[in-house]
Formats: C-alpha cells, sequence, structure tokens
C-alpha cells in the first residue's frame, strides 16, 4: 500500500482531531489506523454506561500493572480504550483543564507558552446547558451540569466554605483552594468524544481511509526515516508505506510500546529483548507518571444516589427518565463535585484533588463482580488524589506467549514527596469529615475512619487499596534534546526526519486533575505546529 501520504496510528482523543486537522488543511491521504472496533455501542453513548466497559474485552485493553512493592504487593488494574475514541470513550467524561501552574516546564518556546495553551483551550471549548440546541463543528461541548447535582453537594460547598476555600462553579481557572462542579463532555445526555465532534464528520471524505481492529506490528526505519509499517488487517499482514511520514497518537502505554518492539528506545534494554536497535532513545516508555487515589466511603442519613440506583425500583425509574428527556442519573457521571487543595503542600501549587460523589458502590477486580454494584444503603464519598505526584514509572516489553506486550511499572510511592502529600491529605481529611456540615450527615464510615485512625495506620489502607485514576502520560515526553526525553517541542522524535506523537505520552509533566481536556488542547496545538511544518518542508 503506497498511495498514503500519512499514517496516523490510534484514533483515541487525540488522534481524531489530528486527522481532522489534516484532512481539512491539506490535499494529503491520510490512513487512520485503530486497534478497536466502532464506537456505536450503547454502553458508549449513555453517559452511566461506562461502568460496563471497565472489563470489556473488545473495546478495553484490560491491562494490569507489574506488582507494586509499595501498594502492598499488588497488580494495579490499568483499563485502557481500545475502540474509536479510545480512553475518552470509556472514562468518567470530566473536563478538567487542569492549572496554569501544571504547564510550567512546557514553555519550550512561543507555541507552549501558557498564553497559547489557554487560547487553545478556548479555541476547542464550547460552553453548553440545557438549552444548548446545537454545537458548531470541530468544538468539544463543555457541559454545566450542576443544576443536575444531588443536593447533598451543598454539604460538601458548605463545609468548604468554613475552609475560606474559593467557590468556583466550573473548575476551569487556576485559583488555588477552589472547589466547584466538574464539567463534563456530554450532550442531550449523551457521551461526547474526539471521535464525535472530529472524525464522524470526516469519515466519508476522500483522503480518509480508517481502518479499526487493526493492529500495527513495526516501524520500518530507513536513513533516519521511517519508511514503512506492516500492520495486520483482516488476518492480513500488509505493509503500508506513506510518502510523508507516519504521527503515533496510541497514548501513554501503546505508544512507546510500539517504538520499543520497533528498535527504538534504550539500546542496552532492547538488546535484552534480541530487537535490533535502529535508534537508541534512552527516554522512550520512561518517565510514566500517574495519578494515584482513594476513596473514603461513608453510610448517610440523607438520601443519595443510592436510592436511584441501587434499588430495583430506583433503577427502573431511572431508566425511564433517562428514556423519556435524557434526564437524571444515567445522563450524568458519577463525578460530581470537587476541587483542588494546597494543604501543606511542598510546592507553589495545590496538592490535592479531592472528589465528592452522591454515592457508594463497590469496584470489581479480576471479573469478580461489576465495575459499579450500588450499595443499598444511603451514602456518599469523598477521594483524592495527589495533583502532582513526583513517583516515576516506565513502560518497557514483556514476553508472554512468544509475544511481546506492555510492562506497566508506575513505581507508585517510590518519592517521598508522594508520601508527604499522603500525610497532609490525612490530615485535611480528618479536619474536613469533622466539620458539622459533614459530620452531621454521617451515619457510620463504610471501610475505615480517618477520626479514629492513625496516620500509620491509613497509610496502610491507603497501600491496601489506593487505584489508580487511569491518568498515565509521559512515557514520550517533550523536551530540548534526546538525553532529556523522545520528542521535541515540533512533536517530532529526535533522530528521525517523519515520524511524530501526539498524545498523553509526550507531556512533560501530569497536569492536576483529569488529563482527557489537556490531551484534547495538546492535539489541537500539536496539529497547528506539524501543519506549518508540513507547508514548509514537504
Amino acid at each position: 500500500m503506497d498511495h498514503f501520504d500519512i499514517v496516523i496510528v490510534g484514533a483515541g482523543s487525540a488522534g481524531c482531531i489530528v486527522t481532522n486537522q489534516i484532512i481539512n488543511n491539506t490535499n494529503y491521504k491520510v490512513l487512520l489506523i485503530e486497534a478497536g472496533p466502532s464506537d456505536n455501542s450503547p454502553v458508549i453513548q449513555v453517559p452511566l454506561g461506562y461502568g460496563m466497559t471497565f472489563y470489556h474485552n473488545k473495546m478495553n485493553w484490560n491491562f494490569y500493572s507489574e506488582t507494586q512493592k509499595n501498594l502492598n504487593n499488588r497488580e494495579i488494574y490499568y483499563p485502557r480504550g481500545k475502540v474509536l475514541g479510545g480512553s475518552g470513550s470509556i472514562n468518567a467524561m470530566i473536563y478538567a483543564r487542569g492549572l496554569r501552574t501544571d504547564f510550567e516546564n512546557w514553555n519550550f518556546n512561543k507555541n507552549w507558552s501558557w498564553g497559547n495553551i489557554k487560547a487553545t483551550y478556548e479555541e476547542i471549548e464550547f460552553a453548553i446547558n440545557d438549552k444548548t440546541k446545537k454545537i458548531p463543528s470541530n468544538k468539544i461541548p463543555v457541559n454545566d451540569v450542576s443544576n443536575q447535582h444531588h443536593p447533598i453537594l451543598k454539604n460538601f460547598f458548605d463545609a468548604a466554605d468554613d475552609f475560606k476555600f474559593t467557590f468556583n462553579k466550573q473548575l476551569k481557572s487556576s485559583i488555588e483552594n477552589q472547589v466547584g462542579n466538574y464539567n463534563v463532555n456530554i450532550f442531550n445526555g449523551f457521551r461526547v468524544s474526539s471521535a464525535k465532534i472530529f472524525l464522524k464528520p470526516i469519515k466519508n471524505h476522500p483522503n480518509l481511509t480508517l481502518f479499526t481492529k487493526t493492529e500495527v506490528l513495526k516501524l520500518n526505519y530507513e536513513n533516519k526515516k521511517i519508511s514503512s509499517l506492516e500492520i495486520k488487517h483482516k488476518n492480513t499482514i500488509i505493509t503500508v508505506r506513506p510518502k510523508v511520514g507516519v504521527i503515533l497518537s496510541s497514548g501513554s502505554i501503546m505508544t512507546p510500546y510500539l517504538l520499543l518492539k520497533s528498535g527504538i528506545g534504550k539500546a542496552e534494554e532492547l538488546k535484552d529483548y534480541n530487537i535490533p536497535v535502529i535508534l537508541n532513545s534512552p527516554h522512550v516508555g520512561k518517565n510514566l507518571q500517574d495519578h494515584l487515589g482513594l476513596d473514603y466511603l461513608y453510610k448517610t442519613y440523607m438520601p443519595t444516589l443510592n436510592y436511584d440506583l441501587g434499588t430495583w425500583s430506583g433503577r427502573i425509574k431511572s431508566v425511564l427518565r433517562y428514556l423519556y428527556n435524557r434526564k437524571g442519573p444515567f445522563s450524568l457521571s458519577l463525578n460530581q463535585g470537587g476541587g483542588y487543595i494546597n494543604w501543606n503542600s511542598l510546592d507553589h501549587y495545590p496538592n490535592i484533588q479531592l472528589y465528592f460523589n452522591p454515592l457508594t458502590y463497590s469496584v470489581s477486580y479480576k471479573n469478580k463482580r461489576p465495575l459499579l454494584k450500588t450499595d443499598k444503603f444511603n451514602g456518599f464519598i469523598i477521594g483524592f488524589n495527589s495533583c502532582r505526584p513526583k513517583s516515576l514509572g516506565e513502560v518497557k516489553l514483556k514476553i508472554s506467549n512468544n509475544a511481546y506486550l506492555p510492562k506497566i511499572n508506575p513505581n507508585y510511592l517510590t518519592d517521598e514527596r508522594d508520601i508527604h502529600d499522603l500525610y497532609s491529605t490525612f490530615n485535611f481529611i480528618r479536619q474536613f469529615i469533622a466539620n458539622k456540615h459533614i459530620n452531621n450527615i454521617i451515619e457510620s464510615p463504610v471501610n475505615i475512619d480517618p477520626l479514629q485512625s492513625n496516620d500509620d495506620n491509613l497509610l496502610d489502607h491507603f497501600k491496601s487499596n489506593a487505584t489508580t485514576i487511569y491518568h498515565p502520560c509521559g512515557t514520550c515526553r517533550m523536551s530540548k534534546n534526546i538525553s532529556e526525553g523522545v520528542v521535541s517541542h515540533n512533536l517530532k522524535v529526535h533522530g528521525l526526519d517523519n515520524l511524530w506523537i501526539i498524545d498523553a505520552s509526550i507531556m512533560p509533566n501530569i497536569t492536576s486533575g483529569n488529563i482527557n481536556a489537556p490531551v484534547m488542547m495538546l492535539a489541537l496545538l500539536s496539529s497547528k505546529i506539524i501543519l506549518e511544518e508540513l507547508k514548509q518542508h514537504y
């Protein structure tokens, strides 16, 4: 197959935007490759259906990490989207820009200045509410659904006010110590992903070919360029020879995995796998960062969403309401309130992200139970994670059944600064739970009582129960040179002339909050940079 100019690998949150921009602004013939299927499944369309995608073996990679010594020797489940829209088709739909301080290390040149990043956010977003009838083209709907959030959130906000935290309704500015309602990418009661907004309108464009359920086996190299790709499409091995180049948008796990399989990585490690080294790029797969979090569950005297989702009568009413007018719990994310708090932070920026969810549920592991098994009693969750964890992990290769697989090792809690943030959080949670607006509605804790537990007890409980918040990034980070990272500020892989990366793997550091919004911003800004280069040199 020699008639394509550009091959884009991965149709996730970033890849769909990149494809859209190249198709709409050039005459290049593009092949977009996605390992998973279409995103037409009802469990993707219905917002609350994302619980059913948690272990879905056709639209989820279902990864597990290596054993984490600092989490009491547990493997951590690592769901990743394997479907059009990528992880943006199976996530909780939270849209969080992050804070201005998150991008201080991104300022390589004017393209990556805060002013340009903020302007890109504003360009890609379209604020909507219940009265919005239509979304403009190439705009992600950022939905303020606070009027549909559960009344118990008032207790959370009243308690936060006693702590002098600023109420910032949509959590979209960089105020320190702020609480508010999480925005979501939902419109008319349906999930809206990058694939829906950016890929769907161009699917039938004559210059675009889309392959789903297709695996990229290897990148081939010649004269500092990627000369071809070997792919498996409909059980046939095909060689694709792009005339211009390749853009990888496969995410923080699969992008470094593909590079390593192809001989692009740390030379010593590639030799251990008997993989010929085509480019010694020592930081491929390194610098893995992720948010690690925990929920505290409480029974409450007040009614919560447990009533709507934890009983047959409540579920039936909620389903009927959704079918009637696309409202109610099935039209929302479970994450409703939260914020960013600086509580004894070692840095000049917030160190704790909070979640306040008006229900409690069990989370399944190893396919033993459904993802969401809502409790029958009324309850709420106060969850947290460190905003900017410092522990660095890596993605390497491992061999199983004579095939290479990604070996994911987040190295959680290997940096003492992350332990400091945990102790800070324990201190904050005790004071927050003791506040009258929260304490007066609590019947009893469900798992552990922070008020009756010392730091050692809480740390051990955390190590036994904490999970990823599903925000891996940084494994092919942007840098000035190959000795510090994998791609330049122009998104080109150091040492290669026609290979670019645009996805969460290039983030220099993790951002505060959910990373899908930063990934989409990054994709639009990066697309403009690549388009400028394509116009000048190709």
